[in-house]
């Protein structure tokens, strides 16, 4: 799982983030990627941090809970079974509203392969299967808070494409005879 060069930054769609694997959406399982918006990637940024990998599988239903340079993996036995919204409410009033998750719902627990992994705010990484690659590892979420800010390297630039990249470009576009 990686953020983008823009995470952080306030440019529009800069939140957008991409997930790959070997997704079991298809067969035979090959390599697929996705990506996903929403804050997840932004306070993973605060913390620090530009993704993650994440290998092996845990001995029982678990989260990962990352808070600038601490990462923890947490038991989420009572958090098995639940839906992707009563997931997201759980982990804010056990760790804050301030921490931001992706969860997984009880199709990827159970394997589905085309079970998908939510943010926060109803963004889903849905291509791939993901879910289930998750549910395959025992876990139910990641959530993240971070203390930090990312500091663009050319402020000057950053404001330049906020306040330009949507305007019409001023040369032309091509014209494409068939």
């Amino acid at each position: 799982y990686m953020s983008g060069p823009t995470t952080g930054t306030g440019i529009p769609a800069g939140g957008r983030s991409a997930a790959c694997a070997i997704g079991p959406s298809v067969n035979p399982e090959q390599f697929t990627f996705g990506n996903i918006g929403g804050w997840f990637a932004t306070e993973l940024k605060y913390a620090g941090y530009d993704g993650f990998i994440i290998e092996g599988k845990a001995q029982q239903p678990s989260i990962i809970k990352i808070e600038d340079d601490q990462i923890l993996v947490l038991p989420a036995g009572d958090l098995w079974g639940m839906r992707g919204h009563q997931t997201q409410r759980a982990l804010e009033e056990r760790f804050g509203h301030e921490y931001k998750s992706m969860v997984i719902g009880p199709a990827g627990e159970k394997l589905v392969r085309i079970a998908s992994i939510t943010s926060a705010n109803d963004c889903c990484l849905a291509k791939g299967g993901f879910g289930a690659v998750w549910g395959s590892k025992n876990l139910k979420a990641v959530t993240v808070h971070g203390s930090g800010v990312v500091a663009p390297a050319d402020l000057e630039k950053i404001k330049y494409l906020r306040l330009n990249m949507n305007k019409p470009s001023m040369s032309p576009s091509p014209i494409l005879h068939l």
